[in-house]
């Protein structure tokens, strides 16, 4: 997490548009060859990037997707050829007899979304009569082996430090906050960038849109075991965002390390919890509508996947470390322990839960902030300010965020 993000306050609104509200299709294509790869020829094949993708351990097959599942068996057959086609650095897909144009964005969309091992794979697409031409970031296989070993290098370290940990939630911790501390959000997409996939949030080499961010936590629980998917929505302007549901311990949860890597006025990064391990109840009023529908360049909505419902509360990363409270008067005493503990160390940020809005409301106001900033000042002569984050976006968390800044 470096300097090039933008401030909390705009959070909300910025990283919501940063993927495209649908896949666009690609411009002018020139095919790498001319050979269509069919559901028929795609099982027994050996692929030009299969040892690639084997290198880092990678097992996850897409047949074990919870979206993948979800389809009819022609959309399965689509699936796996587009699969395959990639697999293979081959532009032209064979379509199934009848599939209609919905269906194509659908199966498209989800390649494009779930297989985050195929980072290679471009957003875009063209259609034929008969033929899918697929687009590519690259299809250099050079240069495709080079990223691969750029990115085995990180996820053997951050593997290594995962397996340390018996439990889904720390290790989920573990590439979360990764992810969070070591990758810079950016809200402007290029197709022939790789701002929106798991090499440039393992390696640094690029800013990432909250799609990259969604697929390197993604690619990091494939290699972990642990089930995950990508899913998208938008908020109500229509602005997109994508994040990931999660299965830890008791069931399903929502996950979004873009909303973890926020960078306010002052300039300091840190980790934020907001919306890690979270039920569908506490974000549906802010980024997170229209769950997994994308729309077609003539104005159709296409629904890709409901995914499973997300009802737990139990691993929330605020109920499960002790910082939820159920009053106003106990929140305060456990923000004042927050903010003891980040003035102590001379960190930026104070933050816990409430369950009801009232007590948040109470909180966040001005006079809890002038209660808190004069605490801090009295621990502390460094103390420069204390304010209160987040106020208009979080109001289904009903997290307690505080900024400390310190004097110069």
């Amino acid at each position: 997490m470096k300097s090039a993000k933008i401030t909390s306050v705009a959070l909300a609104l910025a990283i919501a548009a940063s993927i495209p509200a649908s896949i666009p299709a690609a411009a002018a294509e020139t095919t790498t060859s001319t050979a269509a790869v069919s559901a028929s020829t795609a099982s027994a094949k050996t692929y030009k990037t299969d040892s690639i993708i084997k290198s880092s351990g990678y097992k996850t097959a897409y047949t074990s997707r919870y979206a993948y599942k979800t389809l009819s068996s022609k959309e399965k057959t689509l699936y796996k050829s587009i699969v395959a086609a990639v697999k293979d650095l081959e532009s032209v897909v064979t379509l199934p007899s009848g599939i209609t144009d919905n269906q194509i964005m659908k199966v498209y969309s989800l390649v494009f979304n779930e297989e985050p091992q195929l980072f290679w794979m471009g957003s875009g697409y063209t259609k034929g009569s008969d033929y899918l031409y697929v687009s590519y970031k690259t299809n250099d296989l050079d240069e495709i082996e080079k990223m691969q070993k750029a990115m085995n290098k990180q996820t053997s370290s951050l593997l290594a430090k995962a397996k340390k940990y018996s439990s889904t939630y720390n290790k989920l911790k573990v590439f979360y906050d990764y992810i969070v501390l070591n990758n810079d959000f950016m809200l402007e997409d290029a197709d022939n960038s790789f701002n929106s996939t798991v090499y440039a949030g393992l390696t640094k080499k690029e800013s990432l849109q909250c799609a990259g961010y969604a697929k390197t936590m993604q690619y990091l629980c494939d290699l972990a075991g642990i089930e995950c998917m990508v899913v998208t929505g938008t908020n109500k302007s229509g602005d997109s965002h994508a994040w990931n549901v999660v299965k830890c311990g008791d069931g399903y949860y929502n996950l979004d390390p873009t909303w973890g890597d926020p960078k306010n006025s002052f300039g300091s990064s840190y980790i934020s919890y907001m919306f890690f391990l979270v039920p569908d109840a506490w974000i549906k009023n802010i980024s997170h509508y229209n769950v997994n529908v994308v729309t077609r360049a003539n104005g159709t909505k296409v629904k890709l996947f409901t995914p499973p419902s997300c009802t737990k509360t139990k691993y929330n990363y605020f109920i499960k470390s002790g910082l939820n409270y159920s009053s106003a008067s106990k929140g305060y005493t456990g923000l004042k322990a927050q903010v003891k503990k980040a003035v102590a160390a001379k960190s930026n940020v104070a933050e816990i839960r409430v369950s009801s809005k009232s007590a948040y409301s109470t909180l966040t106001s001005s006079s809890y902030q002038s209660k808190l900033q004069s605490y801090a000042k009295s621990l502390s002569s460094n103390v420069s300010s204390v304010k209160v984050q987040y106020k208009s976006v979080t109001a289904g968390t009903y997290v307690v965020h505080y900024d400390i800044t310190y004097k110069k």
